[in-house]
């Protein structure tokens, strides 16, 4: 494993502080340990700053142009509060396994009401090697024979993710090239289906010359034929190890080992949060490569910068540059080792500060540059800064010097000697001082004065409390020249100023930095309606219902009811299975972690919402308007039907008729069912009350099934029917055929009614009385004795 060296710039950071930061405003730093691959977020046990949360606003900003710093991972946000909240700053590892510490630049500021202390220090990140990994490597290796080989497929034999495979976890492979820069020496490829060959009965010009004598390489780096070339990628774990997916050697000459950055996201169904996320870099062994070279200097060079004396100086690649032939020059990183005994190298797009890195890109664009010192000297001077090179993979150059030589002055012009630009909180003003911006001048320096030509985009200046725009040095000194923001959500400003001693003038920019205030409320960015079924419970997922604040950590904003739903109520479940108790509200953490659920009482209601006014962390917390959540609520059939007032359920007919069965004997209704849809079914067919149960008791029929409506006996027995055909007296009873004999008989069916989401009654009974009907012609009867005589 390599380790980088940080002595030259621990050493920068300790004679850059001014007396003022002893002693220090940290009273711990015990750095952070983080599991590589993985993340883990800071706390007090960490870093604690000795400043009183009730006295002074206290701001932590992350340095991001020092490319030394935060080689293998990233501290978020880039702005927090010195007294921060748990969960609130993470540093994420990017899973690179070739160093065991990190180190993130760190800037403290300190507001009070009429100045601004800074502090700049460094935090360490001890990175452990991961005790229960979900990535998992096996001993077989992926490699490459030849420069643009193409390895084995990657599979299970190769790779397995380990990790408790439930219904309500998803596990998804995600590779992004563009943003990892990895593979660096190669590309991801799947070898598609090779063309039919020629049967040997058929000649060889049936088939196009392109389609014969194909190789799996990629000779100048143009692909063959059978080869696709695959980009980012986000695919399901099990179907990443059966896609076929291969690396591809693409730019010789390259290191013998190259990399393949994976990150697994394992994401709860439910929620659609990510529960863990692991990455990890897949070594890939060229087996033509030579071992990683490092960084050497480039011939051309001169090492040497020849300064005017206060005038910022750019360094260019004729001044100092390398060569590496593994790494694109824009990637290869230059740390300061030794910086200069005065003066500093910065950065153009902030000059008031000294660098301990940079790159080759930034060197190229001329972005580096040299800041003399703000002291005269009637002999040129001479200076040296000693840095090393690193390149993609961490190898270090030899040390290499780079010559200053500064030139004494000779000129009356005026001349900035000392420029610190300003540090402000958001919505603050401060004064413009001799010790922020110093002018030299050789004949005259009260003649100087200062006009703003640009800038000034978000304040502005004032003189002894007036509108200003023309200064004299004595008003510097003086301290008399405020600048006054304007409280918008800026982070940047800046003062050009037109400096002129009546015979020579020059432009100079004084930078203003801005760190923002808790000030500004949290905003609602998604607000979906909440649909879900009749008594239902439903989880608020992130991707319904999600805030974000400008000024701090999204995850403590709180939602604060202000008016409860009606229909139901708002719950949290802390744990799966667990029940729910109701809540007056609830935090964005909460949310992301898929415990609050929106519960419907069940009742007859299908409209419901619920008011809230969002709150940041802040003391005392900035609200937002109110804030509306519809629910629509689809109503269930988990009503059975009812009988309608006034039914009878019993009905007369005459033994020698047909009778309709109206809406007066049978009609049951469903608030949720349409009448076209309530079914009855004829669970026992007609019998007779009597004695006489064996016998045939009519039946039930369909009035479209016979041609005229009279006692028929091949209509046949109807067994269900819905409750528009009874309302449009489509159905009928037909009394048996045989006669009932001189006394009226007493009929009943059982049914059961059902309405269309299956809600049934059962048993139900209708009653049917027969009358009879004199239609017979009377028989004479004689006595026994009679008969006998006859």
């Amino acid at each position: 494993m390599l380790s980088l060296s940080w002595t030259g710039l621990e050493v920068l950071l300790l004679l850059l502080l001014p007396s003022w930061t002893s002693p220090s405003f940290i009273s711990i730093n015990h750095g952070l340990r983080v599991m590589k691959g993985s993340s883990a977020f800071l706390s007090g046990d960490h870093l604690k700053f000795a400043i009183p949360k009730e006295k002074d606003t206290c701001k932590v900003e992350v340095v991001m142009n020092e490319p030394i710093t935060q080689r293998v991972g990233k501290l978020t946000p880039q702005v927090f509060d010195c007294h921060f909240l748990p969960n609130e700053v993470k540093y994420i590892h990017n899973g690179c396994p070739l160093l065991n510490e990190d180190t993130v630049k760190l800037r403290l500021y300190r507001f009070t009401e009429t100045d601004t202390f800074t502090e700049t220090f460094l935090l360490r990140v001890y990175l452990l090697e991961p005790d229960c990994n979900i990535i998992h490597m096996s001993n077989n290796v992926l490699e490459v024979s030849e420069f643009y080989g193409i390895s084995r497929t990657i599979d299970k034999n190769l790779l397995r993710f380990d990790y408790e495979r439930t219904a309500s976890l998803e596990c998804t492979v995600r590779l992004d090239p563009v943003e990892t820069r990895l593979p660096a020496h190669g590309q991801m490829v799947l070898v598609e289906p090779r063309p039919e060959e020629p049967r040997g009965d058929q000649p060889h010009s049936f088939f196009p010359a392109s389609q014969l004598g194909t190789e799996l390489k990629c000779p100048g780096g143009s692909c063959a034929l059978g080869l696709k070339k695959i980009g980012g990628l986000k695919v399901n774990c099990e179907e990443f190890l059966l896609m076929g997916l291969r690396y591809q050697h693409k730019n010789p000459p390259s290191p013998n080992i190259d990399y393949i950055a994976i990150q697994v996201d394992l994401t709860d169904s439910r929620s659609k949060i990510i529960y863990k996320s692991e990455t990890a870099w897949l070594p890939i062994y060229i087996r033509a490569g030579f071992p990683n070279q490092i960084p050497r200097t480039a011939f051309m060079a001169m090492f040497v910068l020849e300064v005017d004396q206060f005038i910022l100086t750019s360094l260019t690649t004729s001044v100092l540059d390398c060569e590496e032939d593994e790494t694109p020059k824009p990637l290869l990183v230059f740390n300061i080792t030794k910086a200069p005994l005065q003066g500093y190298l910065t950065h153009l797009l902030d000059h008031t500060r000294p660098i301990s890195s940079f790159t080759w890109k930034d060197l190229s664009d001329m972005q580096i540059a040299y800041q003399p010192p703000n002291s005269s000297h009637s002999e040129r001077r001479h200076y040296q800064v000693e840095l090393e090179v690193y390149d993609f993979f961490f190898e270090r150059s030899a040390p290499i010097t780079v010559h200053i030589s500064i030139r004494t002055a000779d000129t009356n012009a005026p001349r900035v000697s000392w420029n610190t630009g300003l540090n402000l909180l958001e919505g603050q003003s401060r004064a413009i001082t001799w010790e922020h911006l110093q002018i030299v001048d050789n004949d005259n320096i009260h003649a100087v004065q200062l006009v703003t030509v640009d800038g000034l985009q978000h304040g502005q200046l004032t003189l002894r409390g007036g509108k200003g725009f023309f200064f004299t040095v004595a008003d510097l000194q003086a301290g008399v020249i405020r600048y006054h923001h304007d409280d918008s959500d800026s982070i940047k400003d800046f003062v050009v100023f037109r400096i002129f001693d009546g015979y020579h003038s020059i432009h100079h920019k004084f930078p203003i930095n801005i760190l923002p205030k808790d000030d500004s409320p949290p905003f609602l960015i998604i607000n979906m309606v909440i649909e879900l079924d009749e008594g239902q419970t439903v989880l608020i997922q992130s991707s319904m219902l999600r805030a974000s604040d400008m000024d701090s950590s999204d995850d403590y904003i709180f939602f604060n009811i202000t008016k409860a739903p009606q229909a139901g109520e708002i719950m949290k479940k802390p744990l799966l299975g667990q029940v729910g108790y109701a809540v007056p509200g609830f935090l964005q953490r909460d949310l992301f972690n898929g415990i609050i659920f929106y519960r419907h009482f069940g009742g007859e209601v299908f409209d419901d919402s619920f008011e809230f006014v969002l709150w940041d962390s802040h003391e005392p917390p900035n609200l937002s308007v109110p804030q509306v959540v519809i629910i629509h609520i689809s109503p269930v059939d988990d009503q059975l039907p009812k009988e309608a007032p006034g039914v009878s359920r019993h009905l007369v007919v005459k033994e020698t008729e047909v009778a309709y069965i109206t809406k007066k004997h049978l009609h049951f209704i469903d608030t949720e069912t349409f009448d076209r849809e309530l079914l009855y079914t004829i669970t026992v067919p007609p019998f007779f009350n009597s004695s006489h149960r064996h016998l045939d008791a009519g039946k039930l029929f369909m009035v479209d099934s016979i041609p005229k409506l009279t006692k028929n006996p091949a209509a046949p027995a109807v067994r269900s029917f819905t409750q528009n055909a009874v309302n449009y007296m489509k159905v009928a009873y037909m009394p048996p055929m045989q006669d009932i004999g001189p006394h009226l008989q007493h009929v009943q069916f059982t049914f059961s009614v059902t309405n269309q989401h299956g809600g049934t009654l059962h048993g139900i009974c209708f009653n049917i009385v027969i009358l009879p009907v004199d239609n017979q012609v009377p028989e004479q009867c004689f006595p026994r004795w009679e008969q006998h005589l006859l």
